[in-house]
């Protein structure tokens, strides 16, 4: 490791309870690793349940980037991809092997394809203006105004997430550049080995609904009820999305338990499908089968 000059980076990467934290953990444990997190939601404190963080699965693996944030606090991805890039370094420089595992396709890039994100350029008072305008609008009009101002951004990006559709425009009405404009790339120097973990749908979806249960009896709505009382809005809770969402308009009284099941099942299934198709997009993956395929080309990796 410590005679490698150029920093490599492997990535591990699936789609929701794929189990990649866990082949991650054993990777890193054979080839001296340390894991970068690149979940949108595992950077707060106190959504542990709810996203999986599973830190039981890291053993005495070093990890980095899970509890950085405060959910009451805003975070986007220019903020992590400068946090993922100074652990990367970080790790390598202490001739450790840095794994950046996740499955937020936007974080994964953001740092593996060297996003550049457009400085802001209209003062805090002008962005809250802009912001307050957005906010009143429902999302159907945002998603409209979305596809008129920037087609590439409308097509890709998650429909049915208002925030990341919110800040799209908002970075048109602030900067004068598109959300498409703006993400030019600059490839950081990096050598990277892209690994990616899936299964069949109908088994992915079987483990989705398993994971759902156990982390029903583990206590998801308790953990989102005391978020909410800790502080986190309403609001903010529909933002945070998934679990966070349906369990909320659960307490809210919204829907029933078993309509809280049932849609969130539903949810967490198309969400799994969309980040597969996020995945599909790049050519460079490795979809391997298990961990003696993972750790052989691994290997290869870092010797060559």
């Amino acid at each position: 490791m410590a005679t490698l000059k150029k920093t490599k980076l492997v990535v591990i990467l699936g789609p929701t309870a794929s189990g990649k934290t866990k082949l991650a953990a054993a990777l890193a444990r054979r080839f001296r690793g340390e894991i970068i997190s690149a979940d949108s939601r595992q950077v707060f404190r106190g959504l542990d349940i709810g996203t999986g963080k599973d830190l039981k699965d890291y053993g005495r693996v070093p990890y980095h980037l899970i509890d950085v944030a405060s959910p009451k606090t805003p975070f986007n991805v220019a903020k992590y991809q400068k946090l993922a890039q100074r652990a990367i370094e970080d790790v390598w420089r202490r001739g450790r092997l840095p794994l950046l595992v996740g499955g937020t396709g936007l974080y994964l890039d953001a740092v593996a394809k060297g996003f550049i994100f457009p400085p802001i350029v209209k003062s805090q008072a002008a962005r809250d203006k802009i912001r307050a305008k957005l906010d009143k609008l429902a999302l159907p009009r945002l998603l409209a105004e979305l596809k008129k101002i920037d087609p590439p951004a409308y097509t890709k990006i998650d429909k049915k997430n208002r925030r990341r559709v919110q800040r799209a425009l908002e970075i048109f009405y602030e900067t004068g550049l598109t959300k498409s404009q703006a993400e030019c790339c600059s490839p950081p120097a990096y050598e990277i080995l892209t690994l990616g973990v899936k299964f069949p749908v109908a088994e992915l979806y079987r483990r989705i609904d398993g994971r759902l249960s156990a982390r029903l009896k583990e206590g998801l709505i308790e953990e989102v009820r005391r978020l909410h009382q800790s502080g986190a809005s309403w609001k903010k809770l529909e933002e945070l999305g998934l679990e966070y969402r349906f369990v909320a308009r659960y307490l809210r009284g919204l829907i029933t338990r078993e309509e809280l099941i049932e849609q969130l099942r539903q949810a967490i299934h198309h969400f799994a499908k969309r980040q597969l198709t996020w995945f599909k997009r790049d050519q460079s993956i490795h979809w391997i089968k298990d961990k003696q395929q993972a750790a052989k080309i691994i290997e290869k990796f870092i010797q060559k």
